[in-house]
């Protein structure tokens, strides 16, 4: 879903893809390949695997491997960070209720020039930002980041999370939510930052850089680069925007504690899929887990086998 870290990446790693059932079709990559990361936790009667998403992609991704079809076929239920991710309907409703700002103030924190250079990066993507000022800043720049990344090739309904709820709901698997969709609306639709309109420009001046900015991130996360990605991601937000990071990264992980030692508390086995920027950095999920006496293991794709 959307969690508005700097937008464009937060988007690709907080959109349905396949109606088959597992294993779960094409691009599935070697397993010898380096692959995303996984954790696992495990405890007398429970064993519960933890899955970094990245929530839009391209067709030919390669993702997929044996194991993690493994483990998929093994799950008692599917743990997203919503349950609902692809209901237009309620994700609609909500940006009418969250999205919208009365008073058409978009433009106004921002000097003639930057006026001007919203208008024209918004106009290479076929976006007349004019008709959009009646947006609040978080939804005016998802819509930027949408088309940028469905010029390079990316496709909302390819992503992790759509992909395994497709598959979970061909199998009559259970999917539970950690939060819902206007839990996370609500947060990014407060104006409490001070910082959603430095995004919104931030994502702007990142265009000429756009597509090697996708590729390094892309690259990061389906080879497993654990590093790469507290760079990319945690680092320069923390650095950018750090109350956006403390609201929208480090507040949801924590809330995501108790839910996860519910689950713990409970017997069989599930799978948890959370943006991959969750799991990266000090303030990580697992790491926070690890902080209340918790046992987590980076998982051993090759041992799996």
């Amino acid at each position: 879903m959307i969690n508005l870290k700097h937008t464009r990446r937060a988007l690709l790693t907080g959109f349905v893809a396949v109606a088959a059932l597992l294993p779960l079709g094409a691009a599935q990559a070697k397993e010898a390949a380096p692959a995303p990361k996984m954790w696992v936790i495990t405890d007398a009667d429970s064993t519960v695997y933890l899955y970094g998403s990245f929530h839009i992609l391209k067709a030919d991704t390669q993702w997929k491997t044996p194991a993690l079809d493994k483990v998929f076929n093994s799950a008692d239920t599917l743990y997203l960070e919503v349950p609902n991710v692809d209901d237009q309907a309620a994700a609609g409703a909500l940006v009418q209720k969250y999205g919208i700002d009365p008073t058409g103030s978009l433009l106004k924190p921002y000097t003639p020039e930057e006026q001007k250079l919203i208008r024209d990066t918004y106009a290479k993507y076929g976006l007349n930002i004019d008709q959009l000022v009646m947006l609040k800043p978080w939804l005016a720049s998802l819509m930027l980041v949408l088309k940028q990344m469905q010029t390079e090739g990316f496709d909302p309904n390819l992503g992790v999370d759509k992909t395994l709820l497709a598959a979970a709901r061909a199998k009559n698997l259970p999917v539970k939510g950690l939060e819902t969709m206007e839990d996370q609306m609500k947060l990014i639709s407060q104006d409490v930052f001070g910082e959603e309109s430095k995004a919104l420009l931030d994502t702007v001046k990142e265009d000429a850089n756009v597509k090697a900015q996708f590729t390094k991130l892309l690259t990061a996360w389906q080879t497993g680069d654990i590093k790469g990605m507290e760079v990319l991601m945690i680092d320069e937000m923390k650095t950018k925007t750090p109350k956006m990071y403390e609201a929208v990264m480090v507040t949801r992980n924590r809330n995501w504690v108790q839910p996860i030692k519910d689950v713990l508390a409970g017997s069989g086995t599930q799978m948890i899929v959370v943006g991959a920027g969750h799991l990266a950095g000090p303030d990580s999920v697992q790491a926070l887990l690890k902080k209340e006496g918790i046992k987590v293991e980076l998982y051993d794709y090759q041992s799996a086998k």
